[in-house]
């Protein structure tokens, strides 16, 4: 985790350095997001105007990586664990989860990020590491369900939004309008 922050920083350093910024994170992708925006403000003491985050709890409730280490029970996942793993998240095309290709294409790229996520380590903070709004974005059907932890991470205001979906809802045409429409008015609020 912390080499895919440090490459993020050196390539988004020099376009982000003196102007507005934001992220949005996606699953593991928001645990990208937060501890690059966390190790822009401790090392270069630059801050996201705002945190979007999406489908995944806090960082320090383990939540996630718990449901992984019953699946992995202190192993690497079977390409069945896998594959039954990605059936219970949802949202994974049935017919790539049932192509006979599937595990020579994909299974190493799954197992790459479970092993990222399942030694991911982030201690609950005595006080908020940021200071930007944070929205979660979360599907009805997903199994992340508690995301009010996050507010542990910033003094910012934290907003939840719920969308009809499981784990991936985004792909869903209408609720990717929604989170793009509802980001471009949250940074356009704070342009003024």
């Amino acid at each position: 985790m912390y080499q895919i922050v440090e490459e993020t920083v050196c390539a988004l350093l020099p376009i982000i350095q003196n102007k507005p910024f934001a992220f949005f994170g996606h699953s593991m992708g928001s645990y990208i997001a937060f501890m690059t925006a966390q190790h822009l403000k401790e090392k270069y003491k630059l801050e996201p105007m705002h945190l979007f985050v999406s489908s995944v709890n806090a960082p320090h409730t383990y939540v996630f990586k718990a449901m992984l280490a019953h699946h992995q029970k202190g192993k690497a996942m079977s390409d069945e664990q896998l594959h039954s793993f990605l059936l219970r998240v949802g949202g994974t095309q049935m017919d790539v989860l049932n192509d006979k290709d599937f595990p020579e294409y994909y299974i190493h790229i799954m197992k790459a990020d479970m092993h990222i996520i399942t030694n991911y380590i982030f201690k609950a903070p005595s006080e908020p590491v940021l200071s930007c709004d944070l929205t979660c974005f979360l599907g009805t059907e997903d199994i992340v369900k508690d995301v009010k932890a996050w507010k542990d991470v910033t003094s910012g205001r934290l907003d939840t939004l719920m969308r009809p979906g499981n784990h991936f809802y985004i792909k869903e045409p209408a609720n990717e309008a929604f989170v793009r429409n509802y980001i471009t008015k949250c940074l356009e609020l704070s342009m003024f």
